[in-house]
């Protein structure tokens, strides 16, 4: 045992020990969940493509859906893949467009790829 106590409030006696072990269990179990959520963390990440965020960037970030793609991060996504068309985006500018086409031209992935993008 820990600390054995008994506190008596009225009639009533509480063994402190009790609440003792339940406090340290948690104070344990929260330590090797936090260790294990960040081992997760740290074997299961996923690279993304760097110029994801920049096309996202560039796109109204309406996530209106109207592309046919459940959001702007999807369509993203999409353009990446060469799955979709700039002109699918219905809230997007031609200036738009022509930024992300330009960017895409100029910008290979990690590979040296380029993006063949499609208006």
């Amino acid at each position: 045992m820990l600390i054995q106590a008994i506190v008596t409030i009225g009639s009533l006696e509480i063994d402190t020990s009790i609440f003792i072990t339940v406090i340290v269990l948690g104070v344990v179990l929260s330590v090797a969940l936090a260790l294990l959520l960040s081992f997760s963390s740290v074997v299961l990440h996923v690279e993304e493509d760097p110029r994801l965020q920049d096309i996202l960037d560039m796109l109204p970030n309406q996530n209106c859906g109207l592309c046919g793609n459940p959001g702007c991060k999807a369509m993203a996504e999409s353009i990446l893949i060469e799955e979709s068309k700039l002109s699918q985006c219905k809230p997007g500018t031609a200036e738009m467009r022509e930024e992300i086409k330009e960017y895409l031209e100029s910008t290979p992935n990690d590979a040296g790829e380029y993006v063949k993008v499609k208006m």
